[in-house]
C-alpha cells in the first residue's frame, strides 16, 4: 500500500497551509513555509509505521503557533 502514506502527507499539508498563511502579506503575522512539501516513501509491508519530518519554516514577523496536526 505505497500511496497511502503519500496521500496521507500530501493531505495534511493541503490542509495546514492555508491556514497559516492567511493574512501574510500583512505585518506582524506569522507565515508557514513547507520546503518539502511531498515526500515520496518507498515501498513497505502492510501495516509497517513509517515516519517522515516535515519542516514548517516562519517566514513572518510573529510566533507561529501550530495548534493541530492530523494525518489521513
Amino acid at each position: 500500500m505505497r500511496h497511502k502514506p503519500v496521500i496521507a502527507c500530501l493531505f495534511l499539508i493541503i490542509m495546514i497551509l492555508p491556514v497559516f498563511s492567511y493574512g501574510s502579506e500583512e505585518q506582524g503575522r506569522p507565515n508557514a513555509a513547507v520546503p518539502d512539501s511531498s515526500h515520496e516513501f518507498e515501498p513497505v509491508l502492510d501495516g509497517a509505521q513509517i515516519i517522515h519530518d516535515f519542516v514548517v519554516l516562519n517566514k513572518g514577523s510573529a510566533a507561529l503557533e501550530i495548534e493541530k496536526v492530523e494525518t489521513g
